[in-house]
């Protein structure tokens, strides 16, 4: 994923060092005045050119090991903060990747055309590549620098992260949409599906699963006990196969096998859940006492809502006419409201009111949006986290909020939670003007 960026740099410059190999070596009228003119006015002789080209290499070396050095102690400074997400996000950016390939390239490109000096032979063409694309490494190198500084900023690394996961989501259309979220009736035989080594479910290719099903019959489904991003160890069950009838479905069970990709390590290419994950971390190191920042977890929290407010308008239900017999649980939108309900711990543990609020706030203004399922999920963190309401001092911010879902709920008909958090929020007012220890 990093090297492919940097290899693809570090060619084309090494091609840019055989062609201007070859425009120096040419006998063409228009090459040799221009190079005549090179040599007469700037690269004089093959000694001036060896000891320019020297110094370029030996220079873009020192300067891209002075630097590299110094982007990791700022990477290291800022992972510490941001936990080693930040890591990923530096190397996942395009940019970064061409920046180290330039620079490595460059350096690649000088030494070439060094090594083809000789007393008969000046590459004046190859030299002045060197020094123009010198002139533009340089300013480059002010662009990684800020680039750098920038890419370090909680804003940037988040708002990197909420895209990702965004786009992950779309990429799991297509297996919603040709899956099925339960199983049907029947299906009195079962047997289970196991896996032959560990690893992160990073892909599932349920189109060969599916085909494989049908064939065996019309009575044949596969419920999948893993999602994308599930841990899976070695011998766990990874998938049911059902039918009504006895049949032979070691060929089936090893087609869902192979359906089934691991890897090492989770790609939030593909998979959202990761991306809430690594959030949720990012803002349980910010909110809690061991770094005791509110400002990245309030970002988060916003970010966690504005990913709420993409994913409540999709109609999970709605597949192909003719879904493959094949049961997959999507847990993207549980791991969601789940990372809501841990930060609203964490900010309990710190005391940290904005935060415990910015969630309350969260299901005040998405309520209403959610799905009859998604409520009563939402309504079951709210009963939940009312108990770290103790921890809390009544701030002006936090009683806003909480009249505020008082409020809304009321207005989805959801009495007794809306009498439950109006109880808590009237139990700790009587806390105003008291003194009071934790």
């Amino acid at each position: 994923e990093f090297l492919t960026v940097p290899t693809l740099v570090i060619v084309a410059f090494l091609l840019m060092a055989a062609g201007s190999y070859t425009i120096d070596r040419t006998e063409i009228t228009a090459f040799q005045t221009m190079r005549g003119v090179l040599k007469t006015r700037v690269f004089a002789d093959s000694r001036a050119t060896s000891e320019l080209l020297g110094t370029i290499a030996g220079g873009i070396i020192t300067v891209t090991s002075i630097i590299i050095s110094l982007l990791l102690v700022a990477l290291q400074q800022s992972a510490a903060s941001l936990t080693h997400q930040v890591f990923d996000q530096f190397l996942r950016r395009r940019t970064n990747q061409f920046y180290f390939g330039f620079f490595i390239g460059l350096s690649l490109f000088a030494l070439l055309t060094l090594a083809t000096v000789t007393e008969s032979f000046n590459p004046v063409f190859g030299a002045s590549l060197a020094f123009l694309l010198t002139m533009a490494g340089l300013y480059i190198l002010i662009l990684l620098l800020y680039t750098t500084i920038n890419q370090m900023r909680p804003a940037v690394i988040i708002e990197a992260i909420h895209a990702h996961t965004l786009t992950a989501r779309q990429s799991q259309v297509s297996l919603i949409l040709k899956t099925q979220r339960s199983p049907r009736a029947g299906g009195l035989i079962c047997r289970p599906v196991k896996a032959h080594r560990h690893g992160f479910v990073t892909h599932i290719d349920v189109d060969a699963a599916g085909v494989a099903a049908t064939d065996l019959g019309k009575d044949v489904e596969i419920v999948l006990r893993v999602s994308i991003g599930s841990y899976v160890a070695f011998e766990d069950v990874i998938a049911e196969v059902r039918m009504e009838a006895q049949k032979e479905t070691a060929s089936l069970e090893k087609s869902v096998q192979d359906a089934v990709h691991f890897e090492n390590q989770r790609n939030i290419g593909g998979d959202p859940a990761y991306g809430i994950e690594q959030m949720e971390m990012i803002a349980w190191t910010s909110i809690s006492t061991a770094k005791s920042d509110p400002a990245p977890g309030l970002l988060i929290i916003r970010n966690l809502r504005d990913l709420l407010a993409h994913w409540a308008a999709e109609d999970n239900q709605s597949r192909q006419e003719e879904s493959l017999p094949i049961v997959y649980t999507d847990d993207v939108f549980s791991r969601l409201m789940e990372a809501f309900e841990t930060l609203a711990v964490v900010a309990s543990e710190s005391m940290q009111h904005q935060n415990f609020a910015e969630v309350l706030r969260t299901f005040a203004i998405m309520f209403d949006r959610l799905s009859p399922d998604q409520q009563a999920r939402a309504e079951d963190i709210i009963l939940r986290i009312i108990s770290a309401l103790g921890d809390h001092v009544l701030t002006a911010e936090l009683e806003a909020t909480l009249s505020e879902l008082v409020l809304t709920l009321d207005k989805s008909a959801r009495i007794t939670t809306a009498a439950a958090v109006q109880a808590a929020q009237n139990r700790l007012k009587l806390s105003v003007g008291k003194l009071h220890s934790r």
